[in-house]
């Protein structure tokens, strides 16, 4: 990723992108797709798929079934002609594959062309174009001669490798943390497994044990709230200072600004409870089980049953608790239209808690570990984000 500091700015005068690495200094020719690559696409329906097919077999949806027969080999990129994400998702396929009758396949690309250039080229230009070229509102399909007739600006062969080269190390690097934010939070998830069964336990300050785990309900270590809306045609109850949370906006550990806010007002003539600092906001309808961290006082609408958590107990270790026993939560909702899980069935839930000591050793050391993705998927947002920067200005 070093190798970034050798891009610099170009003068925006002639064919040339905003970013160029500094060893290149000549326009960038105009062609179009048809004249750079092949375009045809499959002849495979997914009734011909295979479970235990020995090659990949890329359908509509782009997701990549098996089958027996390869009908290509070498360097592709494959496209959906419709379906979910057409114009959008793309793959680099190198090696023996086959594919859908309605995914468009480009190959056989000129000496001149660099397959990986023309992927990247696509990942960041392919979609806007087509929809210009589109009679409709949105892209649901995609003819081949949309494809083929899309002008291109390309450089020489040497400077589509370089660029194809510094995006593949970008993609390397965002699918390292990828993995690493996976395998942090399978470990999390097994360490949690054996907290919560005691097969792992912490020792106090001293060395000495701590006192054996009690069974308790819910409701004896926390106060179950549920929330409210005020009437949304009523502007004077819109728009204060209140925070005003839905289930949809328990992305996160921890819940800092809400979308919509309310007024004091709108509390007051709601069944909206204001929630104090620390409460955990627990989504009670339709998504069972969605849990975050309150990090400041609030409010919630009806989709919640929130937990105050009394003072003999520790936040962050029944938040975790809540993480590792969502599926009792949602075992025990009900409902036709949607799932729901009722303040009294939450109440009654039995759970084995230890002394508040050992509960905050358990939560500050998850709570480590819980940085560690953080940091991680910090790391991944910037460099998805570099990422998306690099293929606006690099490219024409």
């Amino acid at each position: 990723m070093s190798e970034v500091a050798q891009v610099t700015h170009s003068s925006p005068d002639g064919h040339i992108p905003q970013l160029r690495f500094p060893q290149f200094s000549h326009d960038w020719a105009i062609s179009t797709i048809g004249n750079l690559a092949k375009i045809d696409t499959g002849n495979r329906d997914t009734q011909d798929r295979v479970n235990s097919g020995k090659y990949p077999f890329y359908v509509r949806s782009n997701t990549v079934e098996r089958i027996n027969e390869y009908a290509f080999d070498g360097e592709a990129i494959l496209t959906s002609g419709d379906g979910v994400g057409v114009g959008k998702n793309f793959h680099y396929v190198v090696g023996k594959f086959n594919y859908h009758q309605r995914v468009y396949s480009i190959h056989n690309f000129t000496n001149s062309t660099n397959g990986k250039f023309i992927y990247y080229y696509f990942a960041d230009k392919f979609y806007r174009r087509v929809s210009r070229l589109s009679a409709k509102n949105s892209v649901d399909s995609v003819r081949m001669s949309m494809i083929s007739d899309m002008p291109i600006s390309i450089p020489a062969k040497p400077e589509q490798q370089k660029i194809a080269a510094f995006l593949t190390a970008v993609d390397n690097k965002i699918e390292q943390l990828i993995k690493k934010q996976e395998l942090l939070g399978e470990y999390k998830k097994g360490l949690m497994q054996q907290i919560f069964s005691q097969a792992i336990r912490f020792k106090a300050d001293d060395g000495s044990d701590f006192p054996d785990w009690e069974e308790k309900k819910l409701g004896d270590v926390a106060e179950i709230v549920g929330g409210g809306t005020p009437p949304t045609a009523v502007e004077k109850y819109w728009n204060g200072n209140i925070q005003w949370f839905t289930p949809t906006e328990i992305k996160s550990k921890f819940i800092v600004n809400s979308k919509r806010t309310i007024t004091q007002v709108g509390l007051d003539t709601s069944s909206a409870k204001l929630l104090p600092k620390g409460t955990l906001l627990f989504s009670s309808r339709a998504t069972v089980g969605e849990v975050g961290i309150a990090v400041q006082e609030c409010t919630t609408n009806q989709g919640f049953q929130s937990f105050i958590v009394n003072k003999n107990n520790e936040p962050e270790f029944l938040y975790n608790w809540i993480i590792k026993n969502k599926k009792e939560f949602i075992r025990r909702a009900s409902g036709s239209t949607f799932l729901e899980i009722g303040k009294s069935e939450i109440k009654k839930i039995k759970l084995h808690i230890p002394a508040l000591p050992e509960q905050t050793k358990i939560a500050n050391f998850l709570s480590s570990i819980d940085s560690k993705i953080e940091q991680v998927g910090k790391q991944l947002d910037e460099s998805k984000q570099f990422k998306k920067a690099l293929l606006q200005q690099m490219f024409i």
